[in-house]
């Protein structure tokens, strides 16, 4: 897959059920679960540096966490050419996702083999 130079171009994306439906440039189609993707947020805040340098956390901040099922999503924001910004129903919308991430959480056989 990395060799392909279409690999990682995205030719359409949309919400398809509970699934984010990806086509990309080399034909190939992903099809990525809203609470894996919801999970695998790659902002600060999620990732967890957010705090780095600023003190310790806040005692009494409490964070809920989605169940399971319960998060959808509300609006797909383009950044760029190379990545798409998730906006959940939880509220939280600063993961920036690239296509290439996109692409390597593909579960299906042929880009696990």
């Amino acid at each position: 897959m990395a060799e392909n130079p279409k690999a990682f171009k995205l030719k359409n994306i949309a919400v398809a059920g509970r699934e984010l439906a990806l086509a990309w440039a080399d034909g190939h189609e992903s099809y990525l679960g809203f609470d894996e993707l919801r999970r695998a947020c790659p902002c600060a805040v999620c990732r967890g540096h957010h705090g780095i340098g600023t003190g310790p956390p806040d005692p009494l901040r409490v964070v809920k966490a989605p169940q399971m099922g319960e998060v959808a999503i509300k609006a797909l924001n383009p950044v760029g050419a190379y990545a798409v910004q998730i906006v959940w129903s939880d509220g939280h919308d600063t993961g920036i996702y690239s296509f290439e991430s996109l692409r390597q959480a593909c579960e299906c056989l042929e880009c696990k083999a």
